[in-house]
This record gives C-alpha cells, structure tokens and sequence, in this order.
C-alpha cells in the first residue's frame, strides 16, 4: 500500500451554533490499489495564520497526548487515587508510570507489526490465553490452545525475549 504526500485544501464554515465562521482545513491522500482512492481528514480551527502542515502536525500530535493519556487511565488505572494519602497516591502513580514506560519499550522491542496496539489489545492477545506449563527434563514448556489465534505471533515473541534473555 503507497500513500501518496497529503493536498491541503481549505475553506470557511460556519455551523448554525458558532458565533462566527472557522477555517476548515482538508488533509487528501490517495492510497493505490484502494476501493475508495481518496482519503480525507479535516481540522476545525480558530487559527488563521499557521500553514496546513504545521496545524495538521500539531493537532496529530496533541492527539498522540490525548491517546496516551486515556491509555495510561484506561489500561493502567493511572487515574486511581483511592488511598487516604498523598505518598501512597503518589507512588502509585509513579509505579504506574513505570509499568507504562516498560509497555512502551516492550512494543518497540518486540511489537513491530502494529505499534498503535494498546495495553488492552495487548494483554487479550498476548495474556488471555487458554493453556498450561509443564516442565519436563529442566525445560520450561508452554502449551497452547489448538484454536489461538495469535499462537505464531505468541511463540515469535517467545523466541525474541529468550534470544534477548541470553
């Protein structure tokens, strides 16, 4: 799949509940080999004198903060503060930090396919696996259900944390 680099387009809106008219700006790629070729994302601002790319880029990325910080609440239970006192909130926030920072550096290492995999997505594909270990002859074997559907990715990763382990 080749994308194509972004056309800007932009024009004025007003919604009948806006006190007056915002730049819209239209972001148009075209992916080949696509049932619908043409690709449109737009951006609603107030802003007048940035140029597309900067506004596109600034908003992907505010975004990309917005996401992480529903991650960290959502996967992590980051917004939690159901003790009575400020130390053990505050540890546990750090802790929390620190488990998301070893998510983050456990994707980049082993999760090439799809980085935008959440916490959640990872922990039902990679966690929630009917199975049992054994151990027999000083080996450590885990066996899988029949019917997983991530059990090649599952033993892909496997094979790279232990080749990093030695």
């Amino acid at each position: 799949m080749r994308v194509t680099p972004c056309v800007y387009h932009e024009f004025k809106y007003q919604a009948a509940s806006w006190g007056k008219a915002r730049r819209v700006i239209v972001c148009s790629t075209h992916t080949a080999d696509e049932l619908v070729p043409w690709n449109h994302a737009f951006v609603v601002t107030s802003l007048a004198s940035e140029a597309p790319e900067t506004l596109f880029k600034t908003y992907r990325q505010r975004g990309n903060a917005e996401n992480q910080i529903k991650e960290l609440k959502c996967g992590f239970g980051f917004d939690k503060t159901d003790s009575s006192t400020f130390a053990r909130n505050t540890a546990r926030a750090l802790i929390t930090g620190i488990a998301y920072n070893l998510v983050q550096l456990f994707k980049q290492l082993f999760v090439s396919e799809d980085r935008r995999s959440t916490i959640s997505s990872l922990r039902f594909s990679l966690f929630h696996i009917a199975g049992r270990i054994t151990w027999h002859a000083r080996r450590v074997m885990i066996h899988l259900a029949s019917n997983y559907v991530y059990k090649n990715w599952f033993s892909r990763l496997m094979d790279e944390v232990h080749q990093l382990a030695t």
